[in-house]
């Protein structure tokens, strides 16, 4: 069974078109040059599907690297 960490990895190298190895807890928009607006918003949308959650804007906006993603994922599906 896929972790959280890697069902969030998985969205997120499919979207950004990147490997899985690049992302470590710091990895954020500085590190892809894909990871732009749009591709932030499909990641997001992803999230949400994938997760069957909704996140508030205070939650995306806290979202800024591979860290605080698992961190608000995990806190909203408990």
């Amino acid at each position: 069974m896929e972790s959280l960490e890697d069902k969030i990895k998985e969205i997120m190298t499919d979207i950004l078109e990147i490997d899985d190895e690049e992302i470590t807890d710091e990895f954020g928009p500085e590190n892809a040059d894909t990871w732009d607006s749009l591709n932030n918003l499909k990641m997001i949308t992803a999230l949400e599907e994938e997760f069957k959650i909704s996140l508030t804007m205070d939650q995306i906006d806290s979202m800024v690297n591979f860290s605080e993603i698992k961190k608000v994922i995990s806190n909203h599906a408990n």
